[in-house]
C-alpha cells in the first residue's frame, strides 16, 4: 500500500543564524536548502517526481545542485507508491543529502587542506556530524487515507523528534571553541595564533590564507561556511561569488541608491581621489571589491563595498600598516578625501543603519490540514514554491539580497529606504498565492508575517539577526502583522507592531510628514515621555487618566511649530492624521511609530526617492 514518508533535517535556525559575517550567513542558509534539494532529488529518483508533494516542483532539474532559484525548506513530504519500502527511500535520501554535503565540504576545504595549521580529520568529522536526518512514515488505509496517513506521520515525526539519541562525538578536544557561537571545537591549531602574537605570521597572512582574523578561533562548519563557495544565478556577472556584502554596505544602500542615475564629474574626480590615497599608503582595494545583485549598480561607486563610505571604517583598512606615523598620516589623508566624496554626492554623513527583514507565514499548519489528498497539498505546495521564487526577484528588484526563501519563510536583507515597500509587496504576493487555500471553515487566507530589524552595522550580525526574530515574533502575535524594532545603540530598542493596513500606511503617512517638515521632531519624544503619567496606575483610575492624557497629548501637538519654528501650528490635516492614530493605538505605540518613520524618512531622503503626492 502507498505510504507517506516526512523527512526532516536540521538543526535549521541555530545553524541559519551561527554568523559573525554576511558571508557565514549567506553561504549557511544557501547550504542547508542545497541539502533539502538533494534529499529531495533522492525520494523523486527512487520513487518519480510526482511522488513528491513537497517541494512542489515540475522538473527534476529544479532539485539538481549549484545555480537554480529553486529554494527548499527543510522538510520533504513524498507520497511512495505502492511496493516501495519508506526506509530503502529514506536511506537513499539521505545517501544523496551527505554526498552533496561532502561535495560542498571537499570544495570549500580544497582551499586549506594543505595548510599546516588546519586540522582537516576533526573538520571533517565535525561535518559530518552537523545534519540531523529525521524521517517517519505511516501507511494510507481507507477513503481518507492521505490525509490521516500524513497527520499520522506528523505524530511519529514529532515523537522522533522529542528521543534523539546523542552519541559520543570523535573530535571532541581540549581546545577553545569556535568564536561563532562556541559549540565545536576549533580546528585551527593554537600554533596558528601563537605566531600572530610572536610576529612570525602577519594578521593579513592569516586573514587571506585561513579566512580568520588574528584571534578568530572555528571549526569545521564554521570554515565551511567561510570558504564555501555558493553558485550563483546566470544572471549574476560572475559564476561564483567571491566577495560578500559587509553590513556597512548595506548601510550605504540610500547612497548608492542615490548616484544610481548620476554621473556627477566633480563626484567621480572626488571618487577617484579618494582610492588613489588609499593606494599610496597601501591599502589593497581589491579586497573591497564585492559582486552585487542585480538590482545595484553605480557609475561613480563601481562594485566597490561601500563600507569605504563611512570614517568609522578608516582604521580597519589601515590595519596593515604597520608603522604607526605611516599609519596616522594616511588615516588623517583618508579622512579628508572621503569628506570631498561626501560632499560632492550631498550628505554629511551617511546613516549607519540597515534593515533585516523576516517573514513568515500565519496558519499554515491549518492550510496543510485541509488538503485531503496528495494532490490538493501537491498544489499548496506548488504555490509556495511560486512565492518563494518571486521573494528573489521582489527582493533583488528593490536592491536587497535574498539570504533565504524557502516555502513561507523569509529572510533577506533590504535597503532601509525601501524595506516597508518590500514588505508589504511580500504580503500581497503571498496573500495572491495562496488565495485558493484556506486555512478553516470560513473564507480566511493564510497570511504573511514580516519583522523587520534596524540595526548599527557596526553591531554584531548575531545581536541584529536575534533582533530580526524578535520582530518576527511580535508580527506573529497578531498574524496578518508588521513589526519594525529599531536599535540606535542609545537607549532601549524602538518597537512598533501592528496589522497591514495600519502600521505601514501609518508609517508611510508620518514618513512623508518628516520629509516635507510638517510635524517637529521632539513632538514624539513628548508624547512618550507623557506616557509615564500612567506608570503604575490600573482599574479605573487608569482609564480616567488615560483620557486626561489623550487630551494633553493633543494640546501639545496643537501647540508645536514645524518647518523648525517657521509655521505657527501644525497644518489641521496633519493634526487630523496624528489625532486619528492616537484614536486607534496607545499614545507610546504613535509616539513610537513617528519615532521610526523619521529615521526611514532619514533613509528616502538620502537616497533622494520622491515624495509620494508630493507637487512641489
Amino acid at each position: 500500500m502507498p505510504h507517506v514518508l516526512l523527512i526532516a533535517l536540521g538543526p535549521i535556525q541555530d545553524f541559519i543564524f551561527s554568523a559573525r559575517k554576511c558571508r557565514d550567513l549567506w553561504f549557511g542558509s544557501w547550504l542547508l536548502s542545497e541539502l533539502s534539494k538533494a534529499t529531495a532529488l533522492g525520494v523523486a529518483e527512487e520513487c518519480g517526481l510526482e511522488a513528491l508533494v513537497f517541494p512542489g516542483v515540475s522538473h527534476l532539474n529544479e532539485l539538481a545542485g549549484g545555480p537554480s532559484s529553486t529554494s527548499v525548506a527543510n522538510k520533504i513530504v513524498a507520497r511512495l507508491p505502492e511496493g516501495k519500502d519508506p526506509a530503502d527511500v529514506a536511506e537513499k535520501a539521505q545517501a544523496v543529502m551527505k554526498a552533496r554535503l561532502e561535495e560542498l565540504r571537499d570544495e570549500a576545504f580544497s582551499k586549506i587542506e594543505r595548510l599546516p595549521y588546519f586540522l582537516k580529520d576533526p573538520a571533517q568529522a565535525q561535518i559530518g556530524d552537523l545534519i540531523e536526518f529525521i524521517w517517519a512514515s505511516a501507511p494510507e488505509h481507507g477513503e481518507d487515507g492521505y490525509k490521516v496517513a500524513r497527520q499520522r506521520a506528523e505524530q511519529l515525526l514529532a515523537a522522533r523528534k522529542n528521543t534523539r539519541m546523542w552519541s559520543k562525538v570523535s573530535w571532541g578536544a581540549p581546545v577553545p571553541k569556535s568564536a561563532i557561537d562556541g559549540e565545536r571545537e576549533s580546528v585551527l591549531h593554537e600554533d596558528l595564533f601563537d605566531g600572530v602574537k610572536e610576529k612570525k605570521l602577519t594578521p593579513e597572512e592569516v586573514r587571506v590564507r585561513y579566512g580568520v582574523g588574528p584571534a578568530e578561533r572555528l571549526c569545521g562548519v564554521g570554515l565551511l561556511k567561510r570558504h564555501g563557495r555558493r553558485a550563483q544565478m546566470p544572471d549574476r556577472r560572475f559564476q561564483y561569488t567571491h566577495r560578500f556584502l559587509s553590513t556597512g554596505h548595506l548601510a550605504a544602500w540610500p547612497l548608492f541608491k542615490r548616484t544610481e542615475n548620476t554621473f556627477d564629474p566633480l563626484l567621480l574626480d572626488a571618487w577617484q581621489g579618494y582610492q588613489q590615497t588609499l593606494r599610496r599608503f597601501g591599502v589593497p582595494l581589491e579586497e573591497q571589491l564585492i559582486v552585487q545583485g542585480p538590482g545595484w549598480k553605480s557609475p561613480i561607486f563601481g562594485a566597490f563595498d561601500g563600507s569605504l563610505l563611512f570614517e568609522s571604517r578608516l582604521p580597519d583598512l589601515f590595519e596593515e600598516v604597520t608603522d604607526p606615523e605611516r599609519r596616522k598620516a594616511g588615516i588623517r589623508a583618508a579622512r579628508e578625501a572621503l569628506s570631498c566624496v561626501l560632499k560632492a554626492v550631498g550628505v554629511t554623513t551617511p546613516l549607519p543603519y540597515y534593515a533585516i527583514l523576516q517573514a513568515d507565514g500565519d496558519h499554515m499548519g491549518k492550510a496543510i490540514e485541509r488538503q485531503e489528498n496528495a494532490r490538493k497539498h501537491r498544489a499548496l505546495s506548488k504555490q509556495l514554491d511560486v512565492f518563494a521564487q518571486g521573494v528573489r526577484s521582489t527582493v533583488e528588484q528593490m536592491g536587497g539580497e535574498l539570504i533565504y526563501s524557502g516555502g513561507d519563510d523569509v529572510l533577506a536583507f533590504v535597503p532601509l529606504h525601501d524595506v516597508v515597500a518590500c514588505a508589504r509587496t511580500l504580503a500581497e504576493s503571498f496573500a495572491e498565492a495562496l488565495k485558493d487555500f484556506r486555512t478553516d471553515q470560513t473564507d480566511e487566507n493564510p497570511t504573511l508575517s514580516v519583522g523587520i530589524a534596524i540595526s548599527h552595522f557596526l553591531d554584531p550580525l548575531s545581536g541584529a539577526l536575534r533582533l530580526a526574530r524578535r520582530a518576527e515574533a511580535l508580527a506573529k502575535v497578531r498574524r496578518s502583522s508588521l513589526a519594525v524594532i529599531v536599535d540606535k545603540r542609545s537607549g532601549p530598542p524602538v518597537e512598533v507592531t501592528g496589522p497591514w493596513g495600519d502600521l505601514d500606511q501609518d508609517l508611510d503617512g508620518f514618513v512623508k510628514m518628516h520629509r516635507l517638515d510638517l510635524v517637529p521632531d521632539g513632538a514624539a519624544y513628548e508624547l512618550r515621555d507623557l506616557t509615564r503619567l500612567l506608570d503604575g496606575a490600573t482599574g479605573t483610575e487608569r482609564e480616567n487618566l488615560a483620557e486626561l492624557v489623550r487630551k494633553e497629548a493633543a494640546r501639545i501637538l496643537r501647540r508645536k511649530q514645524p518647518q523648525h519654528g517657521a509655521e505657527a501650528a501644525i497644518k489641521k490635516e496633519i493634526l487630523d492624521e496624528i489625532l486619528a492614530a492616537l484614536g486607534r493605538c496607545e499614545i507610546r505605540e504613535v509616539a513610537n511609530r513617528l519615532i521610526v518613520a523619521r529615521l526611514l524618512a532619514q533613509a528616502q531622503d538620502e537616497a533622494q526617492l520622491p515624495i509620494a503626492g508630493d507637487n512641489s
